[in-house]
């Protein structure tokens, strides 16, 4: 205790414990590259309080409006298959590549893009150029 000048073990008795300053959650790299008029939003709830995110539009989003690259890591064997996870297969040097972001840190804010559950619902295509995957929308994506 800094107040009495005894090394002790937990809590002083006389003085109680210490106030603990915590850090500032800092966003993953993934939520800080999310453009400003684009928000995550819930989809699922998983077991353990996992939450599986999706992109979502706060304004109208022109058709043919491009988006990307996507930010992921390359890898020939896919290591741990999630429906709920975007993982592409990309084409490069002659060989198929698995472009996949397993976290927040190491990816864009398009991980949290989800496939479409049908043709109606589908609004971005992905393709692959000059080595790098873009999301272009098909149609006017509306809030």
């Amino acid at each position: 205790c800094e107040d009495c000048g005894k090394s002790l073990i937990g809590e002083c008795k006389l003085h109680g414990p210490l106030i603990r300053a915590k850090d500032r959650v800092i966003p993953s790299r993934a939520r800080l590259t999310l453009p400003h008029y684009l928000t995550l939003r819930v989809l699922e709830l998983r077991a353990g309080n996992q939450q599986i995110l999706g992109v979502f539009a706060k304004k109208v989003i022109q058709k043919r409006t491009q988006f990307g690259p996507y930010v992921g890591q390359l890898s020939t064997k896919l290591t741990c298959y999630d429906e709920s996870r975007l993982v592409l297969q990309v084409l490069k040097d002659g060989g198929k590549y698995f472009l996949d972001t397993p976290n927040e840190d190491c990816g864009n804010w398009m991980m949290f893009v989800r496939l479409a559950r049908n043709q109606e619902e589908q609004t971005l295509v992905a393709y692959q150029h000059c080595g790098e995957v873009y999301f272009t929308t098909v149609k006017v994506v509306k809030p």
